[in-house]
């Protein structure tokens, strides 16, 4: 039996690549080859770790619309952020990686965010489910969380880590390509749920797991990358239309600290801390200055998490609209 493994990613930024790199070093003792499906260029220090890259620069998203959102009320404002529709190009590097496999022969494969890193006890865990999986001949093993529901009162299939049979994941479900495929097959409100949506009159075929993976991996550092676990971003303020909000706020879920520095046309303007939970907010003038905003997870700065830049023109003021709304009260 040919097994591959399929990474998606996105590793735009220097934590996103380092979680990426030790991501493939975790998978590497199974021994199956691995392959690297992206829209964003891979760097050749990993792209030698690996048997195939595939790079397709093709990364539209769904319309903010479509997308679940991120959302905080407060006594003094109510916040709306659309954290992107990256289910779409997900479903793209799925696709590519999956066609690929299967014109090189293989037969089973194992998909996995990037934002996995797997324990060695943990991997040998994912490893006995797929043979369990091959040898109880079943088409696919996903993880089907048993007291979780989404739209609808609806079960879930999992997408951060699933595997099967290459042939027969391909023959029940084509992953979308454009936003006229996602139409055309329906999809659903989350990727989870349009999985679920898809393959669950085939599920007597199915090995699964009645719970999160991250139940069942206990040990590995799971969804490192999550949307909507740091907030950051500049709002269209409906009560003060000229005036748009830079909103932070840390984890809901997590018990993490952040450590911020904010930049005014590259002069230092603040610097913040947020615990768990916590917000910031301040709102701004279209004068066409630049914020800056970096994000640590240390106080001494040495490991960058995310930094943005925003760009304070009236011609942003759509694109900020777009992201996200903040209604005072």
């Amino acid at each position: 039996m040919k097994r591959i493994i399929i990474i998606d990613t996105y590793p735009s930024g220097l934590r996103e690549s380092e979680i990426l790199s030790e991501c493939i070093d975790s998978l590497k003792p199974l021994g199956y080859d691995i392959m690297i499906t992206s829209h964003f260029p891979i760097n050749m220090d990993i792209s030698s770790k690996v048997n195939y890259v595939v790079f397709d620069k093709e990364n539209t998203f769904l319309p903010p619309e479509r997308t679940p959102f991120f959302w905080y009320k407060s006594e003094q404002f109510d916040v709306h952020i659309f954290n992107a529709g990256h289910t779409l190009p997900i479903c793209r590097n799925m696709r590519n990686g999956l066609h690929l496999a299967q014109c090189l022969k293989y037969d089973e494969f194992i998909f996995t965010e990037s934002d996995v890193i797997y324990s060695v006890d943990d991997l040998k865990k994912l490893d006995g489910l797929i043979n369990e999986m091959s040898s109880s001949s079943k088409k696919m093993l996903f993880f089907r969380p048993e007291l979780y529901r989404d739209c609808n009162n609806s079960y879930v299939y999992e997408t951060l880590i699933f595997g099967g049979n290459i042939n027969f994941f391909l023959t029940a479900f084509n992953p979308p390509m454009d936003i006229s495929d996602w139409d055309r097959l329906n999809m659903g409100y989350t990727l989870e749920l349009s999985f679920y949506e898809q393959f669950s009159k085939y599920e007597d075929e199915f090995m699964l797991v009645h719970d999160h993976s991250s139940n069942i991996f206990t040990t590995s550092k799971v969804n490192l990358s999550r949307y909507g676990l740091f907030n950051c971003a500049v709002l269209f303020s409906e009560k003060y239309p000229n005036q748009p909000a830079l909103f932070l706020m840390n984890s809901l879920v997590e018990k993490t600290t952040k450590y911020v520095e904010i930049f005014i046309d590259d002069q230092l303007i603040n610097t913040i801390r947020l615990d768990k939970s916590c917000y910031w907010l301040d709102t701004y003038t279209f004068n066409d200055s630049k914020i800056s905003l970096y994000v640590y997870d240390n106080e001494d700065k040495k490991y960058l998490f995310m930094n943005k830049e925003f760009v304070l023109s009236n011609d942003n003021k759509e694109n900020f609209k777009q992201k996200g709304i903040i209604k005072f009260k």
